[in-house]
Formats: C-alpha cells, structure tokens, sequence
C-alpha cells in the first residue's frame, strides 16, 4: 500500500516538472507548447488531466493560426495532427469555419489529444462553396448556408433556396411544406404553410385552427392542438400560452379545464418538475388542483414545498406535523438542513424515486 503511494507521488511530481519546463507558442492559443526542441499539444496547458501529443511539426516554421489550429511549412494541425485532405498554402479559419480555396471542412467524432491522429481528421463538407459558406447559428443551431444551399449539421438538405425561412427553434419552411427541425435532421412534414403563424421560438399556428408544438423527449414528438378560434394569444414564456379560453402547457391544453383563462398565471417554472399555477380562485400543482389551498394567502418556500395560511403542501399532498404559521425556509448558509418552524421541528428537503419528501432532523 505504502509502495503504491509512494509511486504515484512519485509519477506526479515527474508529471508535473515535464508540464512546468515549456514555453506557450502563441497568445492565440493555450494548447500549444514547445519543449525540449519539439511542439506539443496540451489542451488548456493541463496535460496531466487532458493528456499531451507530441506532435511533428517543423518547430522553426510552426505558428498557431488559432486554437487547437496551427501551421508549418508542410501541414495545417488540428488537435495537433497534420491534415491530410486540407491545402496548407490556402487553409484559413474564415469565422472559425475551416476552409481552403477548394472545400469547406468539418469534424465529427470526439477530438482528443491522447487518441490517434487518425480520429482528428477534418472531412469536406460535400458541395459546399468556401468563397461564400457561413455559419446561421444565431438563427438555428447547426443550421449554415452558402450561394446556392443550406446545410443541417453540415448535411446539404433539399429545400427551396430562394423561398427557405427559419420560423423557430423547432419549425422551418419553404413555399413547398413545412419541415420540422429535430436534432439529427430538417425532416419535411404534410402541412400547408399558405398561413403560418410563428407565436414564440417554440409553438406555430397554422390557418388559425391548429396548434404546433414539438417535445423531443422520450419519443413524443409533434403535438397538435385543434383551434375553434385563435383571436387573442398570450405567451407566458415559451412553453406556456393563453389562447382566448384555452390554456396551454407544453403543447397540452391544461389538464384541468376548469381553469379560468383570464386570471391564471405561472408561480413556478413550467419547465420543471414542480408546476405550481394559479387562477383567481384555485392553485394547482402540476396542472392538479388543490382545493384545499387559499389563493389569497398561497406561498412557494422551495421548488415542490409551499404553504398557505392552513396547511403546508409538498406537492399535491397536506404535510402534517410542523406549526403552519411560522414554517419556513432556512437560509442554508447558516443552517444545514431546509426547513423549521417555531416548535423545533427541522426538516431536510429530499426526494426519493422521484417523489419530494420533508425528512425530520433528529432532535438532540
């Protein structure tokens, strides 16, 4: 055991006299050192955690261009492996995009300073102008184009290119269809696009009748609500609306629906796994109501805990046990556990098989 240590300390304290003994090449990069007559590559300077690669670089014409980028008079490196499909004497990074006079480039698979230079090659880009290609990221991630296509993770996709248009983060169209923007793929969907209605970066109405939303988690897919009017349409954020009388969250009416359009209002993030809504006469928990619970008096304390004048609530459930009256959270700073009243009674805040449960801390 005592060996053991003593190895590792020992290799540890090799590693980091080899790390310390070098010299940054370039301002323009902090993965790129020269030691003992050679250039290496060293994510982030913290070769004993990201690992090192010594690379083959003529050091006396070596020079970063940027980043995991750099150059010699024979080879352009990337991640410190000479490229074999790229032109040295044109290569550039024409806003971060690697290109030469010839190609666009792009690299797919996990880059990695301690795997062969063999799996941090750059690939063209088939088809793609370099003289006119740039990135759209602002408008949809992945998403590029150049004079005459776009391109969907570096995939050319079949689309009208004079009538092409983002609509959302989930949705874009051309004058032929609407097409729905997954994270693998622009995938074309059977809907007319002659009236589209983007709302927010995540809902569209088409014609006024039907609702879009899109959920990518466990295999839901589009959702699709049909309308019997669209005139009045409120956005509470991105996953939540109000059209007329019908409440919608995440692409669902409200489940609920007694629940009045007009007054209700979002108290915790629809985004979570703990909801809580109000309209002027009902709180719900997720979308359940609560007829228990005094709108007027009603407080959250934390995520799935709350209270009103009466009770104490975690979740749908009354919790029974501390004084209602002076319940409340605990600034964590000054204690270790989430909650407390003025009887003594302290409680952690935890949650078990994805349940939320109040866990008493033991008296002394």
């Amino acid at each position: 055991m005592m060996n053991n240590i003593v190895t590792m300390g020992l290799i540890s304290i090799l590693a980091s006299l080899f790390f310390s003994c070098r010299e940054q090449v370039s301002p323009l990069s902090e993965d790129y050192f020269k030691k003992s007559g050679a250039i290496y590559f060293i994510p982030g300077g913290n070769g004993f955690e990201r690992g090192s690669r010594k690379t083959v670089a003529d050091i006396n014409s070596f020079s970063v261009i940027e980043g995991v980028y750099a150059r010699d008079k024979d080879h352009i490196y990337f991640m410190g492996c000479p490229q074999q499909l790229v032109d040295v004497k044109t290569f550039q990074l024409k806003n971060k995009v690697p290109i030469d006079q010839q190609h666009v480039f792009k690299f797919e698979g996990f880059a990695s300073a301690t795997s062969d230079c063999s799996k941090n090659q750059l690939s063209v880009i088939e088809k793609a102008d370099p003289e006119t290609y740039i990135t759209l990221y602002d408008e949809l991630q992945a998403l590029s184009k150049d004079k005459s296509s776009y391109y969907y993770h570096n995939q050319r996709i079949a689309v009208d290119y004079a009538t092409f248009e983002v609509l959302n983060k989930n949705f874009v169209r051309d004058k032929h269809q609407l097409y729905l923007a997954t994270q693998k793929t622009i995938h074309p969907l059977n809907y007319t696009v002659d009236q589209v209605h983007c709302i927010n970066r995540e809902y569209l109405i088409l014609e006024d009748k039907t609702l879009l939303y899109y959920e990518p988690y466990q295999g839901t897919g589009i959702l699709e609500t049909k309308l019997t009017s669209a005139k009045q349409i409120k956005s509470l954020d991105e996953k939540s609306l109000i059209i007329d009388d019908l409440v919608i969250i995440r692409g669902k009416p409200f489940t609920d629906q007694q629940v009045d359009a007009n007054s209700f209002r979002i108290l915790g993030s629809s985004g979570g796994n703990s909801f809580w809504s109000r309209d002027k006469n009902h709180i719900y928990y997720n979308q359940q109501l609560l007829v228990e619970a005094d709108p007027n008096t009603f407080e959250i304390l934390k995520l799935a805990v709350a209270k009103d004048a009466n009770h104490i609530f975690v979740g749908n459930k009354i919790f029974y046990g501390p004084d209602v009256k002076s319940f409340r959270r605990v600034n964590k700073s000054s204690a270790n556990y989430d909650f407390e009243d003025d009887l003594g009674n302290k409680y952690w805040y935890r949650t078990n098989k994805g349940q939320v449960v109040l866990a008493p801390v033991n008296k002394k």
